[in-house]
């Protein structure tokens, strides 16, 4: 028994190691434009992988009794999404041409990419420590984007060089969207060995979370200009030391002053002092943090100021009362969510196509409107697919964040603050490729996987 057990071990880590490899690939290419070919290769190959691994799982391995818990609930969630996908389709759909099309394409891909990324999890539950590759993988395609940026820069002499399209994330938001992950990511690992004591033993990985930090900030304020991506960043930064300080006045309290608390305090110091010195760029940089308050009261007034209506043309803003014209961005994109959100309300079970759904129910009330997305990801699922996937999504967000926190698991506050941060990354993040649905499914299967129970969690009368 204990060589069949052996050997079943084995396979299991030859099986897990191949995952991992992939899922690496597939992280620091998946944003990148023209990848369309690797990323299909590296999908179907990894799911394969991951199903083989997955039975194997449940037959030798723990998955069986795992799967007898409340955790199951946010994989219900997920294949229900799936399934509500089919049933607007046959049910509801008002363009099934195209909504075929995406079947084929985007929604089997994002069914591709969650099966990996569960038997990924799973793999990963068993060695904990893989799920730094996850981040070395994000990090590799980060690290392409700046081989372009260096030369650009020295070029220009000069460290601010934004090009929204010459890069290989295309646009701002796919550079948001892996830097708000491994950001969140890095965070949660790094807090994860903290609270399980084994961060002295590692200390590697407070130099990743270091570097990490530094290529993602930097690359959001000198690479990319963009203010959500710093916007999340700050909120992160901010949850992290008031949350830490918390933590620390606790410890001194209970436990008095310790050498452990140092390290924690010059930790949180260096935090705050990265995140100011890259908070005062960014501020430099963009007017638009100053005035956001004051253009959002006027965008949400998308009747008396239809402006929205014409995007990207080169026409002019609304003014304030003191005469300033409002910002372009924070203007739009206020406007656009605040229609979009009137929209979903109009039409509670979508339209059922990914591609521009903003702007194919526009054209009925606001014929020749010319905006394409809204910029918020959940609204635009929501015009998409409807309210039922809406509440869908942020059922499986909910859950995983509730049961994350109240186990004991090695992902007890890396799961968490990934549902937070995926959260409102796709609250204030657009869906300009649809690679943005495929990774968020990813994601969702992700961590649905690395929350379940550990064995010690299990009950009782469900262990060997």
């Amino acid at each position: 028994m204990r060589l069949a057990s052996s050997g079943t071990s084995s396979k299991q880590d030859y099986l897990g190691n191949g995952l991992i490899f992939l899922n690496v690939i597939l992280l620091a290419i998946w944003a990148i434009k023209d990848t369309i070919a690797l990323r299909n290769i590296v999908l179907v190959l990894g799911a394969i992988i991951s199903i083989i691994y997955i039975i194997h799982d449940w037959r030798f391995g723990k998955l069986k009794k795992q799967l007898h818990s409340i955790n199951v609930l946010p994989i219900i969630c997920v294949i229900t999404i799936f399934a509500w996908v089919l049933i607007h389709f046959f049910c509801f759909s008002q363009d099934p041409a195209n909504q075929f099309q995406e079947l084929k394409s985007t929604w089997l891909r994002a069914l591709l990419g969650s099966i990996l990324a569960w038997g990924t999890g799973l793999a990963i539950l068993r060695k904990p420590l893989l799920i730094n590759y996850l981040w070395l993988g994000i990090l590799a395609g980060i690290l392409a984007v700046y081989a372009q940026y260096i030369p650009k820069a020295l070029a220009a002499k000069a460290f601010f060089v934004p090009d929204y399209h010459g890069y290989l994330f295309d646009g701002k938001i796919n550079g948001v969207l892996v830097g708000t992950v491994l950001i969140a990511g890095l965070t949660g690992t790094v807090l994860d060995l903290f609270r399980r004591q084994q961060l002295s033993k590692h200390l590697w990985a407070l130099l990743f979370w270091f570097v990490g930090i530094v290529l993602v900030m930097y690359s959001y304020v000198f690479i990319y200009d963009t203010r959500n991506g710093f916007g999340l960043a700050a909120i992160l930064f901010a949850a992290l030391i008031m949350g830490t300080l918390v933590w620390v006045v606790k410890r001194i309290l209970t436990q008095g002053a310790t050498k452990e608390l140092k390290i924690v305090i010059l930790f949180i110091l260096a935090a705050a002092i990265v995140a100011s010195l890259f908070a005062y760029q960014q501020m430099q940089r963009n007017r638009g943090w100053v005035t956001l308050i004051e253009d959002a009261k006027i965008a949400v007034q998308i009747d008396k100021y239809p402006h929205w209506q014409k995007s990207n043309d080169g026409g002019a803003y609304p003014k304030t009362d003191a005469g300033r014209e409002v910002v372009g961005n924070n203007y739009e994109r206020v406007a656009w969510a605040v229609v979009g959100v009137r929209l979903i309300g109009q039409h509670p079970m979508g339209i059922g196509i990914l591609y521009k759904p903003f702007n194919r129910l526009l054209q009925i009330d606001y014929p020749g409107a010319t905006p394409y997305a809204t910029h918020s990801g959940w609204i635009d699922l929501g015009l998409s697919f409807g309210i039922p996937a809406l509440l869908l999504m942020w059922m499986v967000l909910a859950s995983v964040f509730y049961f994350g926190l109240q186990s004991n698991g090695p992902f007890k506050l890396t799961v968490p603050m990934m549902a937070g941060m995926i959260f409102l990354l796709y609250l204030v993040g657009e869906l300009n490729g649809k690679h943005a649905v495929e990774i968020l499914f990813y994601w969702f299967a992700m961590l649905t996987a690395l929350q379940l129970p550990q064995k010690q969690e299990l009950p009782e009368a469900i262990h060997d």
